[in-house]
């Protein structure tokens, strides 16, 4: 039979497509076979070093006061001169004291301005650079005994102390060390939310220029103010003058710096209640100052669940305190009846808080007039500590150093220098640990890695506290990805 011609070839074309299918089908498994080579392109960064600056920090200065001069009621002006004392690692560095102008003070002349302390290019180790001041003040109006750490200029920050309600005043002071001038919003929280104060926003700072701001003109009647403060352009170094009168008697002063930038732990160390007593956290009607009380403040729209815990320096005994914080609300919770003695007060949150706690000392329960408190502290909340640490110790009563160790798992060996001697301090395992400090020292700490500290002041009618916070992170590399 014949063959057409035709099928032949399309049967010859069949077989050459069946052929090259396969040899497609037997490459393609050779290939899963065989490694393919790889090629991971990393995306090009450099890391850089900042340029090294002028260790910078900003002291606020004399106490103030609103109407102590009869002729301008409205006007905050100074009632008497700080002390500073300043602390450098290594010690013997030279250090320039640069004067901030207090312009709203018409005594500055005579009693001083807030003060930068800056140290030379490469003449301080990192972070080794510390003041501090205190001051005493007895007047009809005005008693007690303040302190306060020269600290960094900064772009956010937290105060919580102070009131302005009935016999309660405070002042917030805005330092800004820089070169540029620095643009401030400053936000009031109270007890029953946010405080609408329009004017308290866009504020202009100039460059080496303090502005004095009136709490009560901005919240009045606010029996538990939190403030934040936020700049652009220059960093602003912000603190709070909190003073009190029961009925015609002053009854305390305090300057307080900044607390530790909002978390859910904070830990507040060496709280200092100079005499037994207290009003138990269940109080429905806790008033007044002369008790002692944990602030805390929850910013964000979500309710927090809090877990206080007070524990005695010794570290036996304590006590827990269970509290529900609303979103934008500030609570001042009693912290119970407690002995005279030294506290660390350690707080858990499941969510973003920022906290500070109030001790007085002097006077008595039921108080009159003459047997009203003579002075009151705030103790805030700080930050873990690097490895090392410089603290200024200021004039004062009793001057001790207080180191928490919120670590679980191992005790901190701390070495203490200061005026030529040196000692070992080990703080326990989730303990802590005081050291008695000497006025007008500079210590250096070595081994604080992650440790929490306070220098506290107590006297028979003085009080007053400041924390021991770590140095921002102004001369660390940052890596730089180009786009």
């Amino acid at each position: 039979m014949a063959v057409d011609p035709r099928l032949v070839r399309i049967g010859v074309r069949a077989l050459a497509f069946v052929a090259a299918a396969a040899l497609a089908v037997g490459t393609v498994a050779a290939a899963a076979l065989v490694p393919w080579p790889e090629h991971r392109a990393e995306v090009p960064s450099l890391v850089v070093q900042p340029s090294e600056s002028r260790q910078l920090r900003v002291c606020p200065g004399p106490l103030l006061a609103l109407g102590e001069d009869p002729t301008a009621a409205t006007t905050a002006s100074s009632v008497g001169s700080a002390d500073l004392v300043t602390a450098t690692e290594p010690s013997g560095a030279t250090l320039e004291e640069v004067p901030i102008a207090a312009p709203g003070n018409p005594r500055a002349a005579e009693d001083g301005s807030p003060v930068a302390i800056a140290a030379e290019l490469g003449g301080v180790d990192a972070g080794m650079l510390a003041g501090a001041q205190s001051q005493s003040v007895e007047s009809e109006s005005l008693s007690g005994f303040a302190a306060a750490a020269c600290g960094e200029a900064v772009a956010e920050s937290w105060l919580v102390a102070g009131a302005t309600s009935l016999g309660r005043s405070g002042l917030v002071l805005l330092s800004n060390p820089s070169a540029v001038a620095s643009t401030v919003d400053v936000r009031v929280f109270g007890e029953t939310g946010p405080v609408e104060a329009p004017s308290a926003l866009g504020i202009i700072v100039p460059p080496g220029t303090q502005r004095v701001l009136s709490l009560a003109g901005l919240a009045p009647n606010l029996a538990s103010p939190v403030v934040q403060v936020t700049a652009t352009g220059g960093g602003i170094a912000a603190s709070l003058v909190h003073s009190v009168v029961v009925g015609l008697a002053p009854a305390g002063i305090e300057l307080t710096g900044a607390t530790a930038a909002p978390s859910t732990r904070q830990v507040i160390p060496g709280f200092v209640v100079p005499q037994s007593g207290g009003i138990e956290a269940t109080e429905d009607h806790a008033d007044g100052d002369d008790y002692p009380a944990v602030r805390l403040f929850a910013p964000g729209d979500a309710a927090a669940e809090v877990s206080i815990g007070v524990v005695p320096e010794s570290g036996s005994g304590g006590t827990t305190i269970e509290a529900t914080l609303q979103p934008d609300q500030v609570v001042d919770v009693p912290l119970g009846v407690l002995d005279a003695g030294a506290y660390t007060i350690r707080i858990e949150s499941d969510a973003l808080i920022v906290a500070a706690a109030r001790a007085t000392v002097g006077g008595t329960e039921g108080q009159t007039d003459a047997s009203a408190p003579s002075d009151l502290a705030w103790t805030v909340a700080t930050a873990p500590l690097l490895d090392a640490a410089v603290v200024a110790v200021p004039s004062g009563p009793s001057p001790t150093l207080h180191l928490v160790n919120a670590d679980a798992d191992a005790a901190a060996e701390v070495t203490v220098t200061s005026g030529g001697s040196e000692r070992t301090v080990t703080v326990p395992t989730a303990g802590s640990a005081s050291v008695q400090l000497e006025a007008g020292a500079s210590v250096v700490l070595r081994g604080t890695e992650g440790l929490h500290a306070t220098v506290s002041f107590a006297g028979d009618e003085e009080l007053a506290s400041f924390g021991v916070q770590p140095p921002g992170p102004l001369d660390s590399p940052i890596r730089v990805y180009p786009r």
